[in-house]
């Protein structure tokens, strides 16, 4: 039993090792293209009432509903996304489940938008909060299980040069 512990040790030391000392990791291959990732289909979030997100991302944020997908059990999800083409829309994925303590702290969902002021005015006025005082241009919003929403207002174009 002590070998096997002893050899099962020297194993994950000898994994680990070039991690803990700062060595390079062994080189990754190219990426094949028949295995290249073809683009980011989107992002899956838990919620706490289903169809109160929906209400939010829709009817507030003015996203489509792609599709309605039964999942295990009596779960559904919805996909969610600009055009309400599965195939072209960077989706998010919304379901009924537990959403944990600092599950919402990943970071943000970022929509492009034309007026980051007036989007997180309007999500204010519906009864929704901001996770930032509202600014001229970009902003952040809550959603109704407190996930950050950036509104990303870009820049306006640089004015061209005349020549």
């Amino acid at each position: 039993m002590n070998r096997l512990l002893v050899a099962a040790a020297a194993i994950v030391s000898s994994a680990i090792a070039p991690l803990a000392f700062g060595q390079a990791a062994p080189a990754v291959p190219p990426l094949d293209d028949a295995v290249k990732p073809i683009r980011v289909s989107g992002l899956g979030i838990k919620v706490s009432d289903l169809e109160r997100s929906k209400k939010f991302y829709t009817e507030v944020l003015g996203l489509k509903v792609d599709a309605r997908v039964p999942a295990q059990g009596e779960a559904v999800e919805y996909l969610l996304g600009m055009t309400g083409n599965t195939r072209e829309d960077n989706l998010i994925v919304i379901r009924k489940g537990e959403v944990k303590p600092g599950a919402t702290e990943f970071g943000s969902i970022s929509i492009v938008v034309p007026n980051g002021r007036k989007l997180a005015e309007r999500a204010v006025a519906a009864g929704y909060t901001t996770a930032r005082p509202i600014v001229d241009g970009t902003n952040f919003i809550k959603d109704p299980d407190g996930y950050t929403i950036e509104l990303y207002q870009r820049p306006a174009a640089a004015p061209a040069k005349p020549q």
